[in-house]
């Protein structure tokens, strides 16, 4: 049974697997949602409606998962069968029954353009196939044992694979050769993503660790390290100017790494890693704090990790405000202050001088600071 909604409330409850979902996707319009059973079956389903208006049938043992193709007109499935199915999710048919593997198919991905798709199995072997003719164009081979992880670059011009033996290897899509192999995880790799720009692979094992490395090198460029579990999945996130890292692990563990690029160095800034006992924050301060001893807080506001209550410092900065105001009253159209004001200005800026040292908070310190500045200019 499947239940979704794009509110808190449940809109539609889909029921007609007999057996465990194994797997669910979204088709690239958001309008068809497609889900991979144990009962050997794929059903679609209409997004709005709810209504089931295909199953798919024809693997011979549980469905592992499913992938939409980029344009969303094809359903991609593989199953413990070691076969991979496409399947036109208009008429419901299997285009294609793609044979090969030798062993339950572990990881998919298909190629951004959507005429490619890798896959990879448990006969450690990573098959490329064209999608419009079902053909096999490559057998890649290296790994030593079974395929965990798949990845093609932003432009489908490489593939990255990782296996149990620990390793990550980079091939090219046309010649089907190995440009690099990545060495450094001591453990099955998990998850494998490449940046936007296709120089960076990243890798999440494990062995415990994340390695982000510079595909056009084959150097490992960064390690974190600071987990106490396998890592699982990872994420990648790209905004104007800044790259974040965010990763999961098995333990339950989230966080989130800020990745900032300088030439062949890559500096890695933990940003935020809550668990289950504990939030850790970096660059920040606790606001309000209740309950701590007199020790306890000194020792605090000692290492920065403090800051003023929030009532304080909503009174300093109407404080701030009220003297900015005070000044721009005093100054005259030709933006001087006017006569017998310099002695009350001097007061304001000795007061709010004292503030800045007084004040913890150091986002309230800049404001201060500026607002002595803007004084201190028509004094």
């Amino acid at each position: 049974m499947l239940t979704y909604s794009g509110t808190t409330a449940c809109t539609h409850t889909l029921t007609g697997h007999s057996k465990s979902v194994r797997a669910i996707a979204y088709s690239p319009q958001g309008d068809q949602l497609a889900s991979a059973s144990e009962d050997y079956t794929i059903q679609l389903w209409d997004a709005r409606s709810g209504e089931c208006t295909h199953v798919l049938i024809g693997h011979t043992k549980p469905v592992k998962g499913i992938m939409y193709s980029p344009n969303g007109n094809q359903v991609l499935s593989y199953s413990d069968d070691s076969t991979l199915l496409i399947w036109d999710v208009e008429t419901g048919v299997c285009n294609h029954n793609l044979t090969g593997h030798c062993d339950g198919i572990r990881s998919v991905a298909y190629s951004p353009q959507g005429d490619q798709i890798v896959s990879g199995g448990g006969d450690t072997t990573v098959r490329v196939w064209d999608v419009g003719t079902g053909e096999c164009r490559h057998i890649l081979s290296g790994h030593t044992k079974r395929m965990s992880a798949l990845a093609y670059s932003p432009k489908g011009k490489q593939i990255a694979s990782g296996g149990g033996d620990g390793s990550l290897k980079v091939w090219d899509t046309e010649a089907g050769t190995c440009l690099w192999i990545l060495t450094g995880h001591t453990r099955e790799v998990n998850k494998i993503v490449y940046s936007s720009r296709g120089d960076v692979v990243i890798s999440a094992s494990d062995d415990m660790s994340v390695r982000l490395w510079d595909v056009t090198s084959g150097q490992c460029r960064a390690v974190i390290e600071d987990y106490k579990d396998r890592v699982m999945d990872i994420a990648w996130i790209e905004t104007p100017g800044m790259n974040y890292l965010v990763v999961g692990c098995e333990d339950g563990f989230v966080g989130m790494w800020q990745v900032k690029f300088d030439q062949d160095n890559f500096h890695v800034t933990l940003r935020w890693k809550p668990t289950k006992a504990e939030l850790d924050v970096e660059d920040a301060t606790i606001q309000d704090v209740q309950g701590l001893s007199q020790l306890d807080k000194q020792l605090l506001i000692q290492r920065g990790a403090v800051g003023e209550p929030a009532h304080r410092l909503r009174d300093t900065i109407k404080k701030v405000n009220t003297m900015a105001s005070v000044v721009s009253t005093l100054k005259t159209p030709s933006g001087r202050l006017v006569e017998d004001s310099d002695s009350t200005v001097k007061a304001m800026a000795e007061q709010l001088q004292q503030w800045v040292e007084q004040v913890k908070d150091p986002m309230l310190q800049d404001l201060v600071a500026l607002v002595v500045k803007y004084i201190q200019a028509y004094s």
